[in-house]
């Protein structure tokens, strides 16, 4: 799906959320893809391209907006992207329990959401995460090695996941990319 495309979308897609992108698709069944902290939409245009309703989620929707009154007006005209401006730490949390078909996070780490984003996802659906880099002091706020793989492996089935230490020695720091199928039945998420 993703190669009929038009280069200037998929210029600025995460090379991860390319390479998964029609996995998501597939299993979504015509449901709604988020994308949490969607910042300017290069990710979300990538799933709207192929004819997904996105909803966009950020604290500022300004870079999301810009961008689709510059370029990618005629998906917002298709209501295939729906911005959505929520502060994830003071609202609440506005998808329905089995109402996504797919989960996108990238570049936003709040591990507060991860028994949010399996409730929203029906079963079979898949949650895509993607860390900042490691540059320069970034790695004080990424996670230590295998802490995300044990917050999420109970309610998803973690077909890729990738850790890259990053810091200085003995920081314990790492980058992770990962790919996980919601399990059917939830063990980790709490009301």
């Amino acid at each position: 799906m993703c190669e009929s495309l038009d280069k200037s979308i998929l210029r600025d897609v995460s090379p991860v959320v390319r390479r998964h992108a029609d996995k998501i698709v597939q299993s979504a069944n015509g449901k709604p893809i988020v994308d949490v902290g969607c910042g300017t939409g290069r990710n979300a245009v990538l799933f709207a391209g192929i004819g997904c309703e996105v909803i966009c989620m950020d604290r500022d929707l300004t870079p999301l907006t810009s961008r689709i009154d510059q370029k990618y007006a005629g998906f917002k005209n298709q209501g295939l992207l729906l911005p959505v401006q929520i502060d994830f730490l003071l609202e609440r949390w506005p998808i329905q329990e089995e109402s996504a078909g797919g989960i996108i996070c990238v570049h936003l780490l709040l591990p507060s959401l991860f028994p949010l984003f399996a409730r929203s996802l029906t079963t079979g659906s898949y949650l895509l995460l993607e860390t900042v880099a490691g540059h320069g002091g970034n790695y004080l706020s990424l996670p230590k090695e295998g802490e995300l793989r044990g917050r999420l492996e109970c309610d998803f089935e973690l077909e890729f996941y990738k850790e890259r230490r990053v810091g200085p020695i003995g920081q314990d720091a790492v980058t992770v990319a990962l790919l996980g199928k919601r399990r059917p039945y939830l063990s980790c998420s709490h009301a």
